[in-house]
């Protein structure tokens, strides 16, 4: 049996648990980078948001153009 057929066969709590210990596991390694083009974005979206707060919207909105509402 293959990790990831393990893993499948793992019920949800244990599956819950594996994937929290290795998000842990991940948040003590070294940080993770992005690359120029991806974090220019997100400051620019920070700094568009940040001079314009009225364009922001709320999860619910989110959720609604997510599911094509």
């Amino acid at each position: 049996m293959t990790l990831q057929e393990a893993l499948r066969a793992l019920p949800p709590d244990e599956k819950l648990a594996v994937v929290t210990q290795l998000w842990d596991d991940l948040a003590a390694s070294a940080p993770l980078t992005l690359p120029e083009d991806e974090l220019a974005e997100m400051n620019r979206r920070r700094d568009e948001l940040l001079a314009n707060p009225e364009i922001a919207i709320d999860a619910d909105e989110v959720w609604r153009r997510v599911d094509g509402d």
